[in-house]
């Protein structure tokens, strides 16, 4: 029985995987028509598309009675980004970067700072262990607050308008876009289900599953993204795309549960609610610190910290000392 429930779990990694893809290339696409800037399109198009995953599975679990794996991919989509996603893809692909690659620009800067601000948000609301609607009203304001200001004082990425790109019909782009939304909805209803089933049958928390599990595999879309924008040279796609899904993950799929909690979920722990933040906190610290002080040695040196300390993070989670 439990083997076919490994199967199904693959199976939907697979469908989130190669939907998230399609949604990642119709969102490009459109992008393109409509002649938006880089670190737009991947700040909000492939931002936004790359947290679909996470957004679909918030919806799900919290109807289904388990909002605390939504909290818990947010959180752990937002680790997993910058430990697993971000620092394996430079690794793979630092010696592409220029020394003169101006990859920490002001609206990173911002950014950053926005990423930082929603994650220590978070204890306040998550210290009673439950998201009421009055903290997803909170965090959309918030959210919409920032791009307010983003808009009036940071906006400054201008598009190239001598870029070419291939024509691709609206018809096209469309179907595209409904097929990757359906993969991704299909394979995530399929990937929750045996995360949760395998998680009944070890006794592992549904809070600990979306850390870990959940949070790893809503992550590969990003990591499909941002290794071709890697093998393109393109990193300012992979900043935007790792903060513009961070950003994402908390204001909006936090704010889902909120809204749909049916009070079915489990209370968390403030000690795993502060463990959890303080990783995003130190790891958004590090993924600063590799952009603003760009060098191959030492950003090899910090990403392997990262991934190292990614693997000690989920030790921890399940109790596994070495």
């Amino acid at each position: 029985m439990y083997s076919l429930v490994y199967l199904y779990l693959i199976i939907g990694l697979l469908l989130i995987s190669y939907g998230a893809s399609l949604l990642v290339s119709s969102t490009e696409n459109i992008a393109n028509k409509f002649n938006i800037s880089h670190f737009i399109s991947s700040f909000i198009f492939i931002g936004i598309a790359t947290s679909a995953p996470e957004i679909f599975i918030s919806i799900i679990s919290t109807l289904d009675g388990s909002g605390n794996i939504a909290i818990g991919n947010a959180l752990g989509s937002n680790i997993a980004n910058i430990c697993f996603v971000f620092a394996l893809t430079i690794l793979l692909f630092r010696s592409r970067i220029s020394k003169n690659n101006k990859i920490l620009s002001i609206e990173t800067k911002f950014f950053i700072i926005i990423v930082i601000i929603l994650s220590m948000l978070m204890y306040p609301i998550l210290k009673d262990g439950v998201v009421t609607v009055a903290n997803s009203i909170t965090l959309l304001i918030f959210f919409t607050l920032s791009y307010y200001l983003y808009k009036k004082y940071f906006y400054l990425d201008i598009v190239d308008a001598g870029e070419n790109h291939r024509y691709i019909s609206k018809l096209r782009i469309f179907i595209v876009l409904i097929t990757g939304l359906t993969l991704l909805l299909t394979g995530t209803k399929i990937f929750l289900d045996s995360s949760i089933t395998i998680a009944e049958s070890f006794g592992i928390s549904d809070y600990v599953i979306g850390l870990s599990i959940t949070a790893i595999g809503t992550s590969l879309p990003e990591l499909a993204s941002s290794i071709e924008s890697a093998r393109k040279k393109n990193f300012d796609f992979i900043i935007g795309n790792i903060l513009g899904s961070n950003i994402f993950n908390i204001a909006i799929v936090i704010s889902i549960v909120g809204f749909l909690d049916n009070g079915l979920s489990q209370a968390l722990s403030e000690l795993n609610v502060i463990r959890d933040i303080a990783m995003i906190l130190i790891t958004t610290l590090g993924f600063y610190i590799i952009i603003k002080n760009y060098n191959q040695y030492l950003t090899k040196i910090l990403c392997l910290v990262l991934l190292f300390s990614y693997i000690l993070y989920q030790f921890n989670l399940y109790g596994i000392n070495i």
